[in-house]
């Protein structure tokens, strides 16, 4: 017999409150100054310390990190994978950039409906939760003053943890972009976890672009730290139709296992390695 579907008061107000906050962020677009019309690109580096289980040959590993903005949309790119995400046309895209294909989901959608039914019920015995507390530590990256959150989170499938982290966010409002579309993107891919509202409303009350990130995961007893720094903001421009649906790729019209895995990776970073 087929479970049945946890949480659903939960997830629904999870999606209103994201469809009401990407809504009210557009108007934040007339509050950036007047230089923030052009492309910025941000470049930044995951770092992984080598974990002693790793043996003689262990190396630590650097991965790359982008984000594009401009006015009204962003992208995210990490290896095999781009997210789009567009406050004007209020969507998401979730491109494959390894098998040449894409998922567009609109921000007012419940995430629920986003998944194939073959992945939907494991998906939805897992759990995000947390807390989140600013601290007065600070730290200066690029020449920026940033303030410090600290976010301890875990996540449970069928009640069970399979997963605990501690970080620290250093992030920034000085920044010549809206970083409001960062934090709709990042916490859009929590909800399909079904997270905690307060956990998922302390993540939302982060101010900022993170410039840097220190982190300790713990998985299956093992500890692996790790962290992110921003290297580099500057005007670039992007390539051609960037933000929109590839030409040439496959349309998907649901999100499967694997996307929601690649989501995972890229929010909760122990299950990339």
């Amino acid at each position: 017999m087929a479970r049945p579907r946890k949480n659903h008061k939960t997830m629904t107000r999870v999606s209103a409150f994201l469809a009401a906050a990407c809504l009210s962020a557009s108007a934040a677009v007339m509050l950036l100054p007047a230089t923030a019309r052009a492309d910025y690109r941000v470049i930044g580096s995951l770092g992984v310390e080598p974990a002693p289980e790793w043996g003689r040959k262990a190396e630590g590993m650097a991965i790359a990190r982008e984000w594009w903005f401009n006015p009204t949309q962003m992208a995210f790119v990490a290896p095999g994978w781009r997210y789009v995400f567009d406050k004007g046309r209020g969507r998401i895209l979730v491109i494959n950039t390894t098998d040449g294909y894409f998922i567009e989901a609109s921000v007012m959608a419940d995430t629920r409906d986003l998944v194939d039914r073959e992945y939907a019920e494991s998906l939805g015995r897992m759990r995000a939760n947390g807390t989140i507390a600013k601290t007065p530590n600070r730290k200066t990256v690029l020449g920026r003053g940033c303030s410090d959150t600290a976010v301890s989170e875990w996540l449970l499938d069928d009640n069970q943890h399979v997963f605990d982290r501690d970080r620290n966010v250093y992030a920034t409002t000085d920044v010549p972009f809206d970083w409001r579309m960062y934090r709709d993107l990042t916490t859009w891919m929590v909800s399909f976890f079904n997270p905690e509202m307060a956990y998922f409303g302390g993540l939302r009350s982060i101010e900022g672009f993170p410039l840097a990130e220190t982190d300790v995961c713990v998985r299956n007893g093992r500890s692996t730290s790790y962290g992110i720094e921003i290297k580099e903001i500057g005007e670039a421009t992007p390539p051609k139709d960037f933000y929109e649906i590839p030409a040439g790729l496959s349309r998907k019209e649901k999100l499967g296992r694997r996307d929601i895995q690649a989501i995972r990776q890229l929010l909760y970073l122990a299950y990339s390695f």
